[in-house]
């Protein structure tokens, strides 16, 4: 099975994306919630299965989708697309049922053709991604990464900004920046935990990570310190972010 091809990536999406509603549904629970449950059950993070189901990732790595693949045949759709149910026998044909038929299939083609353009935004937006990438006008944005990196220079939550500057601090230029895309995945909660202590555990490994940022960026600082830099100082900043917290 070609794990990349957009026959097996539309399947995965769309079946996994049913067992997180279907999740949802059985557990009373939101679709983040469910998504965490069904991340969990695969064995990857949840943003990483957010993503791919809403379509920011196009293509996992192949490690990913193999583990995605693996458990949709161990754990098959039990529910059934409502257009693909047969239509019960009547002891009288309805005139009605071959207008009917006909709404269905033009239903599914328009479906059909929604997914194919969603597939050719996708695919349209990652060139102009990789265009801009190479653009000195939107060095901002990507900052010189491999565009299929781009991403996560705007989606991370911590980055460690290293630049060059005058000895005002002044001018500054950056010479790179290192994000680190999630600080903490998703921590389940222990039998007989309540929310609220598991909130304080949570918050407890966070404030450990952004620790271990610190003290890499504080290491980051002393190496240049030491070493110096050709007619420059440099300096380092550290940027925090909530944008993925759950």
């Amino acid at each position: 099975m070609n794990l990349q091809s957009e026959k097996t990536l539309r399947f995965a999406r769309n079946a996994l994306n049913s067992h997180i509603m279907a999740e949802a549904v059985k557990g009373g629970t939101k679709k983040t919630a469910a998504t965490a449950v069904i991340a969990n059950n695969v064995g990857v993070d949840r943003k990483s299965l957010k993503d791919f189901i809403e379509g920011a990732v196009v293509k996992p790595s192949k490690p990913v989708m193999q583990k995605y693949v693996d458990w949709l045949e161990k754990n098959p759709e039990t529910t059934t697309d409502p257009r693909d149910e047969k239509p019960q026998l009547k002891s009288k044909e309805d005139p009605r049922d071959k207008e009917i038929a006909e709404m269905k299939d033009i239903i599914r083609i328009v479906e059909e053709d929604r997914e194919n353009l969603r597939l050719k935004y996708v695919e349209a937006k990652r060139q102009l991604e990789a265009m801009e990438s190479v653009d000195p006008a939107h060095a901002e944005k990507y900052q010189a990464v491999h565009p299929e990196n781009s991403y996560w220079m705007q989606n991370s939550e911590a980055y460690i900004k290293v630049y060059t500057h005058d000895d005002l601090i002044e001018d500054k230029k950056r010479l790179f920046t290192m994000p680190i895309p999630d600080l903490l995945e998703f921590i389940p909660r222990v039998e007989s935990e309540s929310h609220e202590e598991w909130k304080l555990r949570t918050n407890k490994l966070a404030e450990e990570r952004q620790q271990l940022v610190i003290k890499l960026s504080d290491q980051i600082a002393s190496l240049y310190r030491n070493c110096g830099f050709p007619e420059q100082y440099i300096g380092v900043d550290i940027q925090f972010s909530s944008l993925h917290n759950a």
